[in-house]
Order: C-alpha cells, then sequence, then structure tokens
C-alpha cells in the first residue's frame, strides 16, 4: 500500500495514538478518555429530547457526558478521538443552524487563518452553499458549508483557551 503523502518509513507513525487495541479475543477495551484535547472531527447530532439522547448514548453505548450546556448540547465521548455533541433541534433553539433538514453534521478542525479561505472557495464553487464564519458559546469560529452529496460540515476553529479554567476543570475529575 502506498501513502503518495509521507515517506513509507512514517506512513504509520500515528497509529501509536490510536486508543483501539490490538486485535484479539483477549482484547481489553480502553477507558472512557475525560482528557481535554482539540477535537481534529467529530460528528454532531440533533435531538429534540437531549435527555433521552444522553441516556440511550451513556447507558446504551457506553459513552460519558464529558460536558453539559444545559438545554443546548451534550458532549459525550467514549474513547479517545470518539466524541460525539448532541445539540437540541428545533426552531425555538435560538440559532438557525439546528433548523436544517438533516440527522447531524460532520465537523472538522480548521485553523481561524484557514476558514474563511474554505468557506470563499466553496462559495466560488457551489454559490448559497456556506454560512460565513460565527463565533459559538463552546469556544470556537464555525462555518456551515452543504457538500454536493448533502451532508452538513462544519468548518470548526478552536479558539484560545483559558489554561487556568481547563487545568482545574481535570484536576476536578481526577486527571
Amino acid at each position: 500500500m502506498d501513502n503518495h503523502d509521507q515517506p513509507k518509513a512514517t506512513a504509520y507513525a500515528g497509529a501509536g495514538i490510536s486508543p483501539v487495541p490490538e486485535p484479539g479475543k483477549d482484547a481489553e477495551p480502553p477507558e472512557p478518555y475525560r482528557g481535554i484535547y482539540l477535537m481534529p472531527m467529530f460528528m454532531c447530532l440533533y435531538s429534540d429530547d437531549l435527555d433521552e439522547s444522553e441516556v440511550f448514548w451513556t447507558q446504551g453505548l457506553g459513552f460519558i457526558n464529558l460536558y453539559t450546556m444545559p438545554g443546548m448540547m451534550i458532549h459525550l465521548r467514549r474513547w479517545a478521538f470518539q466524541d460525539v455533541l448532541i445539540r437540541k433541534s428545533g426552531s425555538n433553539t435560538g440559532d438557525s443552524d439546528t433548523d436544517m433538514e438533516s440527522i447531524g453534521s460532520l465537523s472538522v478542525a480548521v485553523t481561524e487563518k484557514q476558514i474563511s479561505k474554505i468557506v470563499d472557495a466553496c462559495k466560488r464553487l457551489r454559490p448559497g452553499s456556506t454560512s460565513a464564519p460565527l463565533r459559538k458559546p463552546w469556544n470556537s469560529l464555525e462555518a456551515r458549508i452543504q457538500t454536493p452529496e448533502g451532508l452538513i460540515l462544519i468548518l470548526t476553529a478552536a479558539l484560545a483557551v483559558d489554561k487556568q479554567k481547563a487545568q482545574a476543570y481535570l484536576s476536578s475529575h481526577g486527571q
């Protein structure tokens, strides 16, 4: 197998960061990861009933509730890099993103420098398929793009974090 973007010797160097255990019938799953990191990509779903969604994802699928914005959003996680954000849907949420005709979206991390350039390029290719970047209450700058396939793709640029608050959170959760 060739990886055309990297020399062969380094093509799989990132495998060491994967939380997935080596395959086998005796493989032990890792514990849910409670650390804070910048998410490279995550799924965002929309729900009329956040409480029902939380119960299903935590008690049924084994995710943990990492963070809650009551009445707005829950951030669930299983292993590292298995993040799901579930946002309140409906027309009374105060956010036009939640009125979209979609069960969810895929969010991809970008930098603040990239977000406007990507939006502009997509706007040129598919007029009407983009939204302007907006600051969100969960400390990111985001833009919405609808792909030709109908996927809602959210470009998300993390904004600077208050490191003292992040450390206090980690300390309060035994990290």
